[in-house]
């Protein structure tokens, strides 16, 4: 019996081509400010991180300052 579909074959590389056209075609339509991309997360989520990292800081600043009291 012949193989019809060769041992190499990837089904999911037509459906992830499209989705990363269409990806980029909204980018290019709505702009990387709206869609964003894995880079802006990244330096997003590094900004929240160095935020929330001051905020502690500051907030057992004002603990231990107050407990000198």
């Amino acid at each position: 019996m012949p193989r019809i579909f060769s041992a190499t074959f990837d089904v999911t590389a037509a459906p992830r081509a499209v989705l990363r056209e269409s990806v980029r075609l909204l980018q290019r339509v709505l702009g990387d400010e709206v869609i964003g991309d894995a880079r802006a997360n990244a330096a997003a989520a590094v900004r929240a991180d160095r935020e929330r990292a001051r905020v502690h800081a500051e907030a057992t600043r004002l603990l231990q300052s107050a407990s000198r009291r």
